[in-house]
């Protein structure tokens, strides 16, 4: 018997190419103008796509049910990364949207991320149970006998110059740098090469042309594998900088020197930066996802930046941004090289969403005026050890509470407490165990750090991820972790 097919994720829809074909996937495009007109009510829907294969039919079919229904269509019909699709929508705050996508899965799968009007996220809590009933249900689309109207956008030129004066970047800020970037074959390449050139950048691209096969791999920079040919670039053509994109292009990771510098370090590098192109708000709010570093929060904090541990997760973040009323949460960033950040809307109002384009150009900036900022990051992460996120499959699931209950005993066995909560009662979304730390700050001498959660987006996954003070305590509780299930794989 198959195995049920799974497309409503925690974050959005996400399934295997398949999934979207026929029938199922014209139900999904009903379901999905159903909502639009009768729950959002609004009128019109920005529609693009990534890469993918199987994207343009896609787009095609929510095309045609879209107009079909009455909704006008504001159409990117070429593939472009999501932060661009995230600028049109900022463009068209009115409008719902839908982005054709499977951001960093393999080949075989395919997706959607949505958006409501003022860039709300639709999740699982927040819309996306909805449009899930109304797919079950086979809800029909009544027809108004009006046929909506279709307005082809290109938005490549005023989503570079958006990115550019939001990170107040001049061509005397960046020119003259040499750096490289892959693009995975994805679809961002093209807005960041176009926006790097116009700046005077040198950047040497790889893997540029869009390419749903995705040849080199997953375009997933944090696998390996994926970025072999990049690592072999840089043996024979070192450099300081390297930047690497996911499939859609809201992933972005940065090699210093040939190594990957960790997100949350990243944001320590800029942090100053961030800061000053916000002089009008006090006390803005730091935002890191619950894999961040010990060492890393007492950094942070003792340069007198304020900082909040988050759940990760696309909408849950910007959720949370965008809903605070006591404090102000300027920007976050996620250990899986997720970056976030208050955008500015046409009326300078402030709505949380991913821009990479802005934070390649504020890393630049920050390169250039002071180099030693990275240099200084990546001591502080040379000073703990972290064996990056690795996964194990269990498809069954008694033997996978079975295993997480000899995971527990085993780390608490070695004096770690569990937590599971932040300090004002918020889920964390994970579980971490916890030795030799008060409030995830570095007490003294030996300590340790274990991160497990259940993915989100794919099935049956289990994510765990270890830091340590030191190399051979870290490595060695990694180590009993895999033992405990021998089938596991490295993934981020």
């Amino acid at each position: 018997m198959s195995e049920p097919v799974t497309l409503f994720r925690a974050h959005d829809i996400r399934s295997k190419r398949e999934a979207f074909a026929g029938a199922n996937g014209l139900r999904l495009c009903k379901a999905l103008a159903h909502y639009f007109l009768h729950t959002l009510k609004v009128g019109k829907v920005v529609l693009a796509r990534d890469a993918r294969l199987g994207g343009a039919e896609l787009q095609q079919q929510l095309l045609a049910v879209f107009c079909n229904a009455g909704l006008d269509v504001l159409l990117e019909p070429n593939p472009i990364g999501t932060c661009q699709f995230y600028y049109a929508c900022l463009s068209h705050i009115d409008a719902a949207a839908v982005m054709v996508t499977a951001s960093h899965n393999p080949a075989s799968y395919l997706g959607m991320k949505l958006v409501g009007p003022n860039l709300y996220g639709i999740s699982m809590g927040h819309g996306l149970e909805r449009i899930q009933q109304l797919y079950d249900l086979q809800e029909p689309v009544d027809d108004y006998g009006r046929r909506g109207s279709v307005q082809v956008l290109d938005t490549l030129s005023s989503f570079i110059s958006y990115s550019t004066r939001l990170a107040d970047v001049q061509a005397e800020d960046v020119s003259g740098l040499t750096i490289g970037c892959d693009f995975q074959h994805g679809s961002a390449g093209t807005a960041m090469l176009r926006a790097l050139g116009g700046l005077g950048v040198h950047c040497t691209a790889l893997h540029l042309i869009p390419n749903g096969n995705f040849p080199q791999g997953d375009p997933n920079p944090g696998i390996e594998t994926s970025m072999q040919e990049a690592r072999d670039f840089l043996a024979s053509h070192p450099m300081d900088l390297f930047f690497a994109y996911d499939g859609d292009g809201d992933r972005m990771d940065l090699l210093y020197k040939g190594r990957q510098l960790s997100p949350s370090l990243v944001m320590l590098g800029i942090a100053d930066e961030i800061v000053k192109l916000n002089q009008n708000y006090s006390e803005p709010v730091f935002l890191f996802d619950v894999k961040v570093s010990p060492p890393l929060i007492a950094e942070m904090m003792s340069r007198g930046k304020k900082i909040g541990v988050v759940q990760p997760g696309h909408s849950a973040i910007k959720q949370l941004m965008n809903s605070a009323r006591s404090a102000f949460y300027l920007c976050a960033v996620e250990e899986s090289a997720h970056y976030y950040y208050q955008l500015k809307t046409q009326d300078d109002k402030r709505v949380a969403s991913e821009n990479t384009l802005f934070y390649t150009l504020l890393i630049l900036k920050a390169y250039k005026r002071n180099p030693s900022l990275f240099e200084k990051a990546r001591n502080l992460q040379d000073s703990f050890f972290r064996e990056r996120e690795w996964s194990v499959s269990i498809k069954d699931e008694g033997s996978r509470s079975l295993f997480l209950q000899q995971v527990e005993a085993y780390l608490r066995s070695m004096g770690a407490q569990s937590v599971i909560h932040d300090s004002q009662g918020h889920s964390l979304g994970a579980t971490l165990y916890r030795h030799g730390l008060d409030g995830g700050t570095v007490l003294s001498g030996t300590w340790f750090q274990v991160f497990q959660r259940l993915s989100q987006s794919e099935d049956n996954l289990l994510r765990f991820e270890v830091l340590a003070s030191d190399q051979k305590l870290g490595s060695s509780i990694a180590e009993a972790i895999r033992t405990l299930h021998p089938q596991s794989h490295q993934t981020r």
